[in-house]
């Protein structure tokens, strides 16, 4: 089975427990407003997809429940929301987490060699090497898809392709946020942290993911006093690690220059200013209610083989759900960036905030609306944690300023 099809399972049966106990201990289940709204907003899109899926046909109503990616995003809020981990667990994840990075950072520049190397090949024609793989989807475009498409382009996804292709932005790069809002005074164990996190990033070939990284990154400079000063600090430091990285990839005999023409300045980007003309075309057609969640012919037609799909998520939100669903998808995303906010200005801790908000900004050239991610809600238990354990989270000082906010501790 696909492993997010078990860990929905265990999310179920798991959410039932958590209830049993809360009920056993006259405690009430919570339901922040965020939670509200996405489960709202998953309500609304089932109803929609009821009338077209065909998954729902094939398999049934009991493995669309715990397959469903939204629905498995709802059920996952509701555990994160109501559930508590004593420190030492905590103490424990972390350095799962930081080990977690450095494999993963490793796997990453193995793959530049050995592209099969912990990779989950089942969409992939077997028993080719990798050169014979590219020749024969060369002479059998027939049956190339996207995710044999982006494989052959240079995308790696690290130790994560066995749970989804977006896992290895996804997932990362909120461990990377968790992981460095904890202030360390083992400088080796930060600098660990940030190469770790911008090998994966950047050998990913994902422009979206290693965007992520910058906007993750840039929380050492947001958070604090001296902006300014950080900024410039940060900025060393950054230029300090990409010399590095690409004296490292240059050594190892990468070619760079292709993988700068091939990759960062492709004209793939094009998709992108085509997302827009499409929607402007299409999105007057169904405004208040969408297209139920399917792509309309006049959509592939307008497309023309150009790209797969509208390519920013965004855009593809309305055109799916329309106005309705599109506005309860933003009203959630807004409140659940607000509750993190809030409470990283309360406890200092902004490892949360930053791992939904590289999230928030993926969407704008990447399509995904469901959260059922390990690292988006292992993001959502250490906030919870921090804003109750203020005096073991960081080693900040009594004062956390953000855009000019600034909080004092008794």
């Amino acid at each position: 089975m696909e492993p997010n099809y078990v860990l929905g399972m265990i999310c179920f049966v798991y959410l039932a427990y958590v209830v049993y106990t809360l009920y056993k201990t006259n405690q009430s289940l919570k339901i922040p407003n965020y939670i509200l709204f996405f489960g709202i907003f998953t309500l609304y899109a089932l109803l929609c997809n009821m009338f077209v899926s065909e998954e729902l046909k094939e398999g049934g109503i009991v493995k669309f429940i715990y397959s469903d990616p939204l629905i498995q995003t709802f059920v996952a809020f509701l555990i994160v929301e109501n559930i508590s981990f004593p420190s030492k667990w905590m103490d424990w994840a972390l350095k799962v987490f930081g080990f977690t990075l450095i494999i993963a950072a490793i796997a990453s520049v193995v793959q530049t060699f050995k592209p099969f190397f912990l990779l989950k090949t089942d969409g992939l024609i077997q028993g080719l090497s990798y050169a014979r793989m590219q020749e024969y989807y060369i002479n059998n475009p027939q049956e190339v898809t996207g995710d044999v498409n982006r494989f052959m382009d240079g995308y790696r996804h690290s130790i994560f392709s066995y749970i989804s292709e977006v896992s290895v932005g996804v997932d990362t790069m909120a461990i990377f946020s968790i992981l460095i809002a904890i202030n360390s005074k083992k400088w080796i164990r930060t600098v660990l942290i940030f190469v770790s996190a911008a090998t994966v990033g950047f050998l990913s070939s994902a422009r979206w993911i290693m965007l992520n990284f910058l906007v993750v990154s840039s929380q050492k400079v947001w958070v604090g006093k001296n902006k300014l000063v950080k900024a410039l600090q940060y900025g060393l430091y950054g230029l300090v690690l990409l010399t590095l990285i690409v004296v490292a990839l240059s050594f190892s005999g990468i070619n760079l220059e292709k993988f700068v023409e091939e990759r960062l300045l492709s004209d793939s980007a094009g998709t992108r200013l085509l997302a827009f003309e499409v929607f402007f075309k299409v999105f007057p057609h169904n405004p208040i209610l969408g297209t139920m969640g399917v792509d309309t012919e006049e959509v592939t037609r307008l497309l023309g083989g150009r790209s797969s799909q509208i390519h920013v998520g965004y855009l593809k939100l309305f055109y799916y759900y329309g106005l309705v669903g599109g506005l309860i998808y933003l009203t959630f995303l807004g409140l659940l960036l607000k509750r993190m906010w809030r409470i990283g200005l309360k406890s200092g801790y902004w490892g949360g905030f930053f791992a939904f908000f590289a999230f928030a900004v993926a969407n704008l050239t990447l399509v995904i609306f469901d959260l059922f991610h390990y690292g988006l809600m292992f993001a959502i238990v250490f906030t919870n944690y921090y804003s109750t354990h203020k005096d073991q989270a960081l080693s900040f000082s009594t004062e956390s300023n953000l855009a000019g906010s600034k909080i004092n501790y008794e």
